[in-house]
């Protein structure tokens, strides 16, 4: 059976449960449609938990509700989902996307802006020095203004040589881990155990996305490198390569979703057709 909070989770967001990649009891995904027609421009929103949907969710509803020819799909990974090959069992059912968003990643600071990159993460036996992530003379300053309450070493320590740690499993197979940025080389000896993502600033995705917070909260919104697990993201690839991450109040969601119904999708393909 599945789980009951699962099922209760379903019940209150109005979801579907689907089964995960191996039918497994643990391991499923919650979709939460708001479809307004069949053959309309379709965006997923991932979230890492059902709060996490609450605002694009809002947004879709009041944007249909006025007129606006768009398809949402929100989907939560429950325990224990494999969520790459859950994307690809049910790929045909999710259908064409314009665009899937991850939602569950948190600002910096708490103030709107949009990843550059992230970093991947790596094992080793033993500690060694890493090289220093690159980064821009611009994206330095930018980084340095957004985040004027961190000390330097803060900086240093989180976006250019992150420290190594005893991994989460270190009493069974030992070793440590540590993050690995963009254009940092993998040691000699460590296993890459999730790889590093950059995304693309210049795309008509990006550009919808900062107008949308822009106008939303009227600051202005770098697009940083931000720590966090890309995972997720490297999984949306498989329903579309056009992704980001985007977090925001109901009416930047409001503006997201109304710019991306502009923008072109891929041809249509869903499991009705």
């Amino acid at each position: 059976m599945m789980n009951p909070a699962a099922l209760q989770l379903a019940a209150e967001l109005g979801g579907t449960l689907l089964s995960g990649a191996a039918g497994g009891l643990g391991g499923g995904l919650l979709l939460v449609e708001r479809n307004q027609g069949h053959g309309l421009p379709q965006v997923a929103v991932l979230g890492r938990g059902a709060a996490d949907l609450l605002a694009p969710l809002e947004a879709a509803e009041r944007l249909q509700a006025a007129g606006l020819q768009l398809n949402l799909m929100a989907l939560v990974p429950l325990p224990g989902c494999d969520l790459a090959s859950t994307l690809e069992l049910h790929r045909r059912r999710l259908g064409a996307l314009v665009a899937a968003l991850d939602a569950g990643l948190p600002w910096l600071g708490g103030k709107p802006m949009l990843v550059r990159r992230m970093p991947g993460r790596i094992h080793r036996a033993t500690p060694v020095p890493l090289a220093k992530a690159p980064m821009g003379p611009l994206e330095k300053t930018e980084l340095k203004a957004f985040l004027a309450d961190w000390e330097k070493d803060r900086r240093k320590m989180v976006f250019r040589r992150p420290e190594w740690r005893e991994a989460p499993d270190h009493a069974e197979h030992g070793g440590f881990e540590t993050e690995l940025w963009p254009g940092v080389p993998l040691p000699d000896g460590a296993e890459l155990r999730v790889t590093p993502l950059e995304l693309p600033c210049a795309t008509p995705l990006t550009d919808a996305l900062r107008v949308a917070l822009r106008a939303a909260t009227g600051t202005p919104v770098p697009i940083l490198p931000l720590p966090g697990d890309p995972a997720p993201l490297h999984a949306l690839r498989r329903l579309t390569p056009e992704i980001a991450a985007f977090r925001g109040p109901a009416r930047a969601w409001e503006l997201a979703l109304t710019n991306l119904a502009r923008l072109p999708g891929p041809p249509h393909f869903c499991a009705r057709c």
